[in-house]
């Protein structure tokens, strides 16, 4: 049985309705069974989360009293469509929506059922202690409908500011019908310092045709803790492509679990992160190959500051009849002082005639390309500043949208 201090009796949203009630106990059995988190876990081996198990966090009631701080109200920025999240919970509900796309709050769908049936369709809640944890408090998030192709991005903002001491759980469904194609961005903010844990699952259900990108920037409290699961199923033809940024919480984890289920699916994960002094960031893939002519890439970057802690965990997964696949992954490191780095690229492949590669390299700033850059100059602050961030600009520049690139990724630059 595990540490049941993270469970709290709490009053949710439509807790008297037994559909609902039988989903949130069915995370709740998982949870109660599911392995903890520790190095004897093996895909936990490396991140020690025992700060999260121990911690006594509160859990907002469904009646409590929403945020006052000025965040809940549409922002003026044109290019894009912002939702947004306070404290956990969302707000604004009512949206201008281009033709093609539906945003329905969880609350709804747990009340409607229509698409309640893809809840947890798409990972084993036993296998993943937090995203049954999610399940427990099953009520905050939204689901997306998508039949077209949009132009405009949707934002997600998590704001935190108020956040203290609290445990928050969102889970976001995105279900993207034959042919359509959207860009979402996942940002997480926090300019305090205050403690609380940010427990996020996204299901991602990509049909013949579809195209997904999905962009999250994490910018969060340094006594914060992030948590969060993407799971997602491609079928045929369609694609779903990551792009990661992390500079915030201090403990953090981003765990990707990406099922290629058709002929010629498609995934990339890309990630950029700068770890702080006292920080852990933990970047978890599994990618499996299911069938044949399915292609993967994983590739991450990342600059370490003295005293922090990284784990890169990329697994690729060839089945049996999964010929002519391609998995590739990557990860490169700089060092700025004595840090500590765990990188585990795996391969696991049972089939012939496919193409995988995995690889890691770590190093420290060039002290001739420092020496260059100063004799020509430059402060050797800036020098130092220029080298780290020409480390990262290669992720950068890989997001596709100018706007989003340009708003959200070149912050650590």
């Amino acid at each position: 049985m595990t540490n049941v201090s993270l469970i709290k009796d709490v009053e949710l949203f439509l807790d008297d309705k037994p559909s609902v009630f039988a989903l949130r106990n069915e995370a709740k059995r998982a949870f109660l069974n599911a392995k903890i988190p520790s190095k004897k876990n093996e895909i936990w081996k490396y991140s020690n989360v025992k700060e999260i198990l121990e911690s006594d966090f509160d859990v907002l009631a469904n009646d409590e009293e929403e945020c006052r701080c000025g965040c809940c109200s549409h922002h003026s920025d044109e290019n894009f469509l912002n939702i947004v999240f306070c404290k956990g919970r969302l707000h604004i509900e009512e949206y201008n929506l281009p033709k093609g796309v539906n945003v329905i709050s969880l609350a709804e769908v747990l009340y409607d059922g229509e698409y309640k049936k893809y809840i947890h369709k798409t990972y084993d809640l036993e296998k993943n202690f937090f995203a049954s944890l999610n399940g427990v408090y099953l009520e905050q998030g939204v689901c997306f409908v998508v039949d077209e192709k949009i132009k405009e991005p949707i934002i997600i903002r998590y704001r935190n500011n108020d956040a203290n001491n609290l445990m928050m759980n969102v889970h976001n469904l995105f279900l993207m019908n034959k042919n359509s194609k959207i860009e979402v961005v996942e940002e997480f903010l926090s300019s305090n310092d205050n403690k609380y844990f940010m427990n996020v699952v996204n299901e991602f259900l990509i049909k013949e045709g579809a195209s997904f990108n999905h962009y999250k920037v994490q910018k969060e409290s340094f006594n914060a803790y992030h948590i969060a699961l993407n799971s997602i199923k491609i079928e045929k033809n369609a694609e779903y492509k990551q792009y990661y940024l992390s500079n915030g919480a201090k403990i953090s984890r981003n765990e990707t679990l990406v099922n290629l289920d058709n002929d010629d699916a498609r995934a990339e994960v890309f990630s950029m992160y700068k770890a702080k002094k006292g920080c852990l960031i933990d970047i978890t893939t599994n990618v499996n190959h299911n069938v044949s002519n399915t292609h993967s890439n994983q590739y991450a970057k990342a600059v370490l500051e003295e005293d922090s802690g990284a784990v890169f965990q990329g697994k690729v997964y060839i089945a049996k009849d999964a010929v002519k696949s391609e998995g590739n992954q990557l990860h490169k490191a700089l060092y700025l002082g004595d840090a500590e780095l765990n990188c585990k690229p795996e391969l696991e492949i049972y089939a012939d005639d496919v193409k995988c590669s995995h690889g890691a390299t770590s190093g420290e700033v060039d002290k001739e390309q420092l020496f260059y850059l100063t004799s020509r100059g430059i402060a050797k602050e800036d020098a130092f500043n220029m080298l780290i961030n020409a480390h990262l600009e290669e992720i950068a520049s890989l997001v596709p949208n100018e706007d989003i690139r340009y708003k959200f990724f070149s912050s650590l630059l």
